[in-house]
């Protein structure tokens, strides 16, 4: 009883930044048919074309390199939009945060939310895909999609406070920061074969680039990969690192940011 009186209040914000979520998607898509519908349903369709254009592959069926695309898609949305959806969240949104009674672990915390919804919406239309092109993938992976889930989760909020701050500090990199994103989707296994590559730059890619280890994770949760647990333990030591620095710029940030104007 007691563990649920301390967790209840998180619990119970959870749950209204979610309906919070909601209501701005479909306010969002208000003027049309399919509403709230068209969040996946447009991830779904540039998944479908990065899939017929970019097949090469001769080991993999079309729907197969199209669950393979759409997964590491609706994955690389939600890492792109905690990075280039948080460059002026301390800049714009403080007045927000205030006239709503959220500190800054909570703004950064509806937008995380945000982001989780969006992703959410586009994993139900993934696990429905699963089932109806390639039933006999869902196996032992989704067990792991609550551990993965939270590294994400974690992930994407240390990332989000990381990246704010350093544009708070040098605004000239939020454009950058942006660029960096759309090159990094290219230099990320996102449509390519991350296992059809031995040796040049794809390779290094693969190896170095840590939003691979991410894509992969996502891919063995939805059995589209078979499990390797080293990629998992490079996604821990990336997220721990990240975490642990986002927290310590949180640390030190705090009489800054609540002087920021």
């Amino acid at each position: 009883m007691e563990l649920w009186n301390r967790i209840r209040p998180y619990l119970s914000s959870l749950v209204r930044f979610f309906h919070i979520s909601y209501i701005e998607a479909k306010s969002e898509h208000s003027g049309t048919r399919l509403g709230i519908l068209w969040a996946p349903l447009s991830s779904l369709i540039f998944s479908a074309l990065l899939a017929l254009v970019f097949r090469h592959s001769a080991t993999m069926s079309v729907s197969e390199y199209f669950i393979y695309v759409f997964t590491g898609y609706v994955l690389w949305n939600f890492i792109s939009d905690s990075i280039t959806g948080s460059t002026d969240v301390i800049q714009g949104q403080l007045d927000f945060a205030v006239h709503n009674n959220l500190s800054l672990i909570g703004l950064f915390g509806k937008l995380l939310v945000d982001r989780l919804f969006e992703y959410s919406m586009n994993v139900a239309i993934l696990i429905v895909l699963i089932l109806l092109l390639r039933p006999t993938t869902i196996s032992f992976g989704l067990t792991l999609f609550l551990p993965f889930a939270a590294i994400i989760t974690l992930t994407s909020l240390g990332t989000a406070y990381l990246v704010n701050i350093t544009t708070v500090l040098y605004p000239d990199l939020k454009t950058a920061v942006k660029v960096g994103a759309r090159f990094m989707f290219f230099a990320s296994p996102v449509f390519w074969h991350a296992d059809e590559v031995a040796s040049g730059t794809r390779a290094f890619l693969v190896q170095y680039n840590p939003v691979s280890y991410y894509l992969s994770l996502a891919r063995q949760v939805f059995g589209v990969e078979p499990l390797e647990p080293s990629a998992w333990a490079m996604a821990v030591l990336v997220s721990t690192a990240i975490c642990a620095t986002g927290f310590l710029a949180y640390r030190q940030s705090q009489s800054f940011v609540r002087n920021f104007k």
